[in-house]
C-alpha cells in the first residue's frame, strides 16, 4: 500500500513538473517571436476592431483585400472582441490563442477525471499539453485552440446528459452542438458520432434532441453550408497515400517515429481490447468519433470539398490521447507502459517543440536589425492590404514611423528604410535564390545606400539624392 500511494504520489509530481517544463517551452518559444505567416495575417485583418461589420463579412466572404475564409465568423467576432477591449495587436492574437490552450488543457483534464482517477487524469493532460501539433498550434492567432476548448466542452456536455437526462443538460446540449458547429462544421462528425451512440444505447430521446440541434444548424447557417458544400475549386487539402499510412498521427505527434509509435498502440489496444472497448461507454463513444471523423475526411475530400489536411481534425486528438491512455489505465494497468508513454512524451516535446512544419518571418529580428540603421521612416512593400496590416499590427513597430507612397513621390522625408517581403519561406517549398521585383523598385530621387538581405526580407535603406 505504501509503494502504491508513493507511485501515485510520483506520477502527480512528474506530471505537474512536465507540464511546467512545456510551459517553460512554449515561453520559450513565444520569447524568440517569430512573425506570423499568411493565414494569420487574414485572421488579423478579418479580426480588425477599427473596420465596420459591413466591412467585417466583405472581408469574411474574400474581396479584393483577401481570399474567402472557410471558418465561419464566431471565430473572428470572439478574437476582434478581445482586441477591441485588449488592443489590437500581433501579441494579443498570440495571447487570444494561449488563453483557450490553457482553458483546453484544464477542461480536458475535467473530461478525463468522468473515468480516471486523479494522478492518470494529470498524466494524461501533461501528454496533452505537450503534444506536438497542439503545442506549436498554441502559438498561432487561428481558430485550431478555440475549437479545441468547445470541442472539448461539448464532449463533457454530452457524456453529462448521459449519466443525468435533466431538462438543463439537455439545453446545455442543445445550444452548445449548435454553437460549435457555428464555430467549425466539421465537428459535424462529433454530433454525428453522439447520434450513432445514443441509438446503440436505445438513448432514444437525446437521439431525437441531437438530431434536433442539427436541424436548427443547418436552418440558421443553410447559405454557409451550402456556399462550403458546393465549393470544387482546387485545394491543397486533398487524399495522398500518406494518409492512408499514418493517418497523420506523424503530423499530430511531431514525426514520423513518434506518430509510429502512438499509432501502433492506438491499433494493438483496438484490437486487443475490442470486446472491453464495446463495453465501456466513454471508449465507445471515443472510437466513433475517431472512426467518423477519419471517415468525414475521405468521403468529404472524394465527394464534396477537400479537408484533408491535420489541422482540420485536430479537435480529434483530445480523443486519441483518451482511447490510448483509457486502455493503459483501464485494461492494460500497467506501470511500466505508464513510465514508457512519459518518457516518450518528455522525449518528443523536447525534440519538437521548436520544430513546426510553417517557417514564419522572423519580424522581430528584423525590426531589431533595422533599429541599427538609426532610421525611423519606414516604407512597406509590397503595398497589400494584409502585409501592411499585419507590420501595423506589430507593437515594436511603433518605435518607428510609416510612410505612404505619397511621402516618397513628393519627397517630403530626406531618408527611409524599404522593408520587403521576399519570397516568404511559408509560400514556397524551395526559396528562390533571386530577389523579388517588387523590392527592387526605382524611388525616383532617392539612391540605394545600402541593403541586407535577411530571413524573408529584403532591407533597403536610401536617402535623398543631391
Amino acid at each position: 500500500m505504501h509503494f502504491k500511494n508513493y507511485y501515485h504520489n510520483s506520477l502527480v509530481i512528474l506530471s505537474i513538473i512536465f507540464i511546467f517544463y512545456s510551459i517553460f517551452l512554449l515561453l520559450n518559444n513565444i520569447s524568440n517571436f517569430e512573425g506570423y505567416w499568411y493565414d494569420e495575417w487574414c485572421t488579423l485583418l478579418n479580426a480588425d476592431p477599427n473596420s465596420s461589420l459591413d466591412i467585417f463579412y466583405e472581408r469574411l466572404n474574400g474581396n479584393n483585400e483577401k481570399p474567402y475564409e472557410n471558418v465561419p465568423a464566431i471565430y473572428y467576432l470572439s478574437l476582434r472582441y478581445f482586441f477591441s477591449l485588449f488592443g489590437y495587436s500581433t501579441e494579443n492574437g498570440r495571447i487570444f490563442s494561449l488563453i483557450f490552450f490553457l482553458m483546453s488543457s484544464l477542461s480536458f483534464y475535467f473530461l478525463l477525471r468522468n473515468f480516471l482517477k486523479n494522478y492518470e487524469s494529470l498524466l494524461v493532460v501533461s501528454v496533452f499539453f505537450s503534444t506536438p501539433l497542439i503545442f506549436w498550434m498554441s502559438n498561432e492567432t487561428r481558430v485550431d485552440m478555440y475549437l479545441l476548448f468547445f470541442s472539448i466542452i461539448n464532449t463533457i456536455i454530452f457524456l453529462k446528459l448521459i449519466k443525468i437526462e435533466n431538462n438543463l443538460n439537455k439545453f446545455n446540449l442543445l445550444f452548445i452542438n449548435i454553437f460549435l458547429l457555428s464555430v467549425y462544421p466539421l465537428t459535424i462528425s462529433l454530433i454525428i458520432s453522439q447520434l450513432f451512440f445514443t441509438l446503440l444505447k436505445k438513448k432514444f430521446n437525446i437521439f431525437l434532441l441531437i438530431l434536433f440541434s442539427l436541424v436548427v444548424y443547418f436552418f440558421i447557417n443553410y447559405d454557409y453550408f451550402v456556399d462550403k458544400a458546393t465549393n470544387r475549386e482546387y485545394h491543397f487539402a486533398k487524399l495522398n497515400l500518406n494518409f492512408f499510412l499514418g493517418y497523420y498521427f506523424n503530423i499530430f505527434f511531431g514525426s514520423v517515429l513518434f506518430g509510429a509509435i502512438f499509432l501502433s498502440f492506438f491499433v494493438y489496444f483496438l484490437i486487443k481490447n475490442i470486446n472491453k472497448i464495446i463495453q465501456h461507454e466513454l471508449l465507445l463513444f471515443t472510437f466513433i468519433c475517431i472512426f467518423l471523423t477519419y471517415l468525414m475526411v475521405i468521403v468529404s475530400t472524394l465527394f464534396v470539398t477537400p479537408i484533408a489536411a491535420p489541422r482540420y481534425i485536430i479537435f480529434i486528438i483530445p480523443f486519441i490521447l483518451v482511447f490510448i491512455f483509457s486502455n493503459v489505465f483501464l485494461f492494460e494497468k500497467s506501470r511500466k507502459l505508464t513510465i514508457f508513454f512519459f518518457i516518450i512524451s518528455l522525449l518528443n516535446i523536447s525534440y519538437n517543440y521548436n520544430k513546426q512544419p510553417i517557417s514564419k518571418p522572423k519580424i522581430y529580428n528584423t525590426l531589431s536589425l533595422i533599429k541599427k540603421f538609426e532610421e525611423k521612416n519606414i516604407f512597406l512593400e509590397p503595398q497589400q492590404k494584409l502585409y501592411t496590416n499585419y507590420i501595423s499590427s506589430i507593437t515594436k513597430i511603433d518605435e518607428f514611423n510609416i510612410i505612404n507612397e505619397i511621402d516618397i513621390k513628393n519627397r517630403t522625408i530626406n531618408s527611409f528604410i524599404v522593408l520587403c517581403l521576399n519570397y516568404p519561406s511559408f509560400a514556397y517549398a524551395t526559396k528562390p535564390k533571386e530577389i523579388h521585383k517588387d523590392c527592387l523598385s526605382d524611388y525616383y530621387g532617392y539612391e540605394e545606400i545600402k541593403k541586407i538581405n535577411y530571413d524573408d526580407f529584403y532591407i533597403r535603406y536610401l536617402k535623398l539624392a543631391h
